[in-house]
């Protein structure tokens, strides 16, 4: 027994090393996928980094999440492409068993050989890992704009979560092997390479039918996807299952025309006597075909990878344009303080905090009032106050000056409304706005502003109308705003010195004695950049993170078939050598092969994606620079794309050359 293991333990070492060369680009990428995986567990990890912002906390939360789904890309990756090396292996572990050697061991061998495969791309993973992890938090610290750097630190935690994601995918991968081992004869291993090369629609009819009905599929569930892409619908509570309708029939779209495109392209080309008897056209297409016809289901498994991978891509680019937005929509002022208790508390104590640490350039105060008719609240449906939130005319163009926009003026028959721009269409062209009643007189709507507008602008957050000075005279006040200018640039400690030393102001006890943090009334510039910092640290990192992976693991699963049909396939480059094609010809012709084979999987992502991201520009473009700054993140995000998936054709086409130069 011993030496049966120690012939079978040789035997697979030899295999695993003859079988290298042509699977070199899969270790590659298991082993950057792994590396990965621990670089972020590592990051997550890190004291260090999560002491960098109060938002780093939820990296954790994120990182688990997204680390679920590259484990299941990975399992997809490594059963995948095992159970391709099975199939272009069983002739030889057929002619194994012939020679006396029992399919229990020859099961033994395969395993022995993907658990040696496994286990050095692990191996190589763990110091890999580690480098990625001084990158990753060198992009977070730049990005989070603190001058020093960290250093990660290798932890056995890290390592272990690591091992034990290894083994769950190996254990999964192995098992499905085994299982599909059993059920075979000598025949069946024999033969096994040979039993999916046929053709899958036999009637011409049938495929036309489901090529026809996934188009339909496809153009529908994009065009709903894009109906329900607008402001007014995403507070729909029904926007989610319509939305979760569209990804289902764009999924089914995407495996039916990956199933019938191959049958397709042939067929189109065979009824054109002219394209199919120029140059090599015939020999690419049918090529083409019968390799798609042994993977439809791969195809469209790829193109849905590629998918999500764009749009990783591009909601990466998105939020990164959403941050100056984000900042000005929630802090535009140093520091700003509000109350609506009453009686109101006293502002000295906040400035004589602030002044401590910072210059004081400028203060502001000023009052919202009630107005008690609510003509307006009501198209907003709100319902937790029933009063119109109003702001003095000086007031508000002194906020303007502060920020340096233009100040506005008002006869005295007008009113100005300030909105969020995302709730902007519940009032625009609304002609019942056009004219209010205010203090027993009628004012006219003389323009509509958003971007003035910030959350906290009231405690109310959606609107605020703007009346000349004298109208406000008699309206209750519901609440009071300081607004502090600083000389320097204020930090997430101010706030937290704010909560620590007036806790007195912003701590309230109610009617059954139970204490209310209030710290929502303080707002400080510098805390809320550093968490939009985190954010879109975070953010930019797992959606590369991702698409990454997801790119590696298409051109992998590519490069693997492209270079074992090389060498399956060889007569056939050896049966056009001797019908005179030259190297150069014959090269060309390959290169033709692998950028349909390569390309095929993406057109549909890309057009998918693109429509998927104009549909969503319908609801971002009001916070984004401009509505047509998509365009440049579409094209960034296809720019990284192909650089990653051009990398991997480079070099499967080179790979595939030497495999045909080295069999002639």
């Amino acid at each position: 027994s011993e030496v049966k293991w120690e012939m079978l333990g040789k035997l697979a070492v030899r295999n695993t090393k003859r079988n290298l060369k042509d699977y070199l680009i899969y270790l590659i990428t298991i082993t950057i996928s792994f590396s990965l995986i621990l670089a972020f567990n590592l990051i997550a990890s890190s004291d260090e980094v999560v002491k960098l912002s109060s938002g780093m906390d939820s990296f954790k939360n994120v990182l688990t999440f997204v680390n679920i789904i590259i484990v299941f890309v990975v399992c997809f990756l490594i059963n995948y492409t095992t159970r391709f090396m099975f199939e272009k292996r069983s002739k030889e572990f057929g002619t194994y068993m012939l020679l006396g050697i029992k399919k229990k061991e020859v099961a033994r061998l395969l395993v022995m050989e993907n658990i040696l495969l496994g286990f050095l791309a692990l191996i190589l993973a763990i110091p890999l890992g580690f480098l990625f992890s001084q990158f990753v938090s060198l992009v977070i610290v730049k990005l989070l704009g603190i001058p020093e750097v960290i250093f990660i630190s290798l932890n056995l935690i890290s390592v272990g979560l690591l091992v034990i994601y290894f083994l769950a995918i190996y254990v999964l991968v192995l098992l499905n092997l085994l299982r599909r081992i059993r059920k075979m004869t000598v025949h069946d291993f024999l033969y096994f390479d040979k039993q999916n090369e046929k053709k899958m629609f036999r009637n011409n009819k049938k495929r036309n039918i489901i090529f026809m009905v996934s188009a339909i599929l496809g153009i529908s569930s994009l065009l709903l996807w894009n109906s329900r892409c607008s402001f007014e619908n995403f507070s729909d509570e029904s926007t989610m299952t319509y939305l979760m309708i569209c990804v289902i029939m764009l999924i089914i779209s995407i495996y039916g025309i990956s199933a019938t495109c191959a049958d397709m392209l042939l067929s189109i080309l065979l009824k054109s006597k002219k394209m199919k008897y120029q140059k090599d056209n015939l020999f690419v297409t049918r090529t083409f075909a019968s390799k798609a016809r042994t993977m439809s289901f791969t195809f469209g498994t790829l193109s849905m990878l590629i998918l999500l991978s764009l749009l990783c891509l591009n909601f990466s680019s998105i939020y990164k344009g959403l941050y100056q937005t984000s900042i000005e929509l929630t802090s535009p002022y140093d520091v700003e303080v509000f109350d609506w208790t009453q009686p109101f508390d006293d502002f000295n104590e906040y400035l004589d905090v602030i002044d401590e640490d910072y210059t004081i350039n400028e203060t502001l105060e000023f009052n919202v009032y009630k107005e008690p008719k609510h003509q307006i609240q009501d198209y907003y449906d709100v319902q937790f106050y029933d009063y119109d939130p109003v702001m003095k005319l000086s007031d508000y163009n002194r906020l303007l000056k502060l920020r340096n926009m233009d100040t506005v003026e008002l006869t005295e028959d007008e009113y100005f409304l300030v909105t969020d721009s995302q709730l902007l269409y519940k009032v625009e062209d609304n002609a019942d706005m056009q004219t209010i009643q205010f203090a027993n007189k009628e004012l006219r709507l003389k323009g509509i502003d958003t971007k003035s507008f910030w959350y906290s602008m009231n405690n109310t957050g959606r609107f605020t109308v703007i009346v000349p000075d004298e109208y406000v005279q008699g309206l209750e006040i519901s609440e009071e705003h300081l607004i502090v200018d600083t000389k320097e640039e204020t930090t997430a400690k101010l706030e937290e010195k704010i909560q620590n030393n007036l806790k007195h102001l912003l701590i309230v006890v109610d009617e059954n004695g139970e204490s209310h943090k209030e710290y929502y009334r303080v707002s400080v510039r510098g805390t809320v950049i550093e968490e939009q910092n985190t954010m879109t640290a975070i953010m930019a990192s797992i959606c590369l993170y991702i698409a990454f992976i997801l790119i590696s693991a298409v051109g992998t699963i590519l490069a693997v078939q492209s270079l074992s049909d090389a060498t399956k396939y060889k007569y056939r480059y050896q049966t056009l050598r001797r019908l005179g094609v030259n190297d150069r010809s014959l090269f060309k012709t390959i290169k033709k092969q692998l950028l349909i084979l390569f390309g095929v999987p993406v057109v549909y992502s890309i057009i998918a994606s693109f429509c998927m991201l104009a549909s969503l520009n319908n609801v971002y473009k009001v916070l984004l620079a401009n509505e047509f700054i998509y365009l440049f993140y579409f094209a960034g995000g296809l720019a990284i794309f192909f650089f990653i998936y051009g990398i991997y054709w480079i070099a499967t086409y080179i790979g595939f050359k030497r495999n045909i130069n080295e069999e002639s």
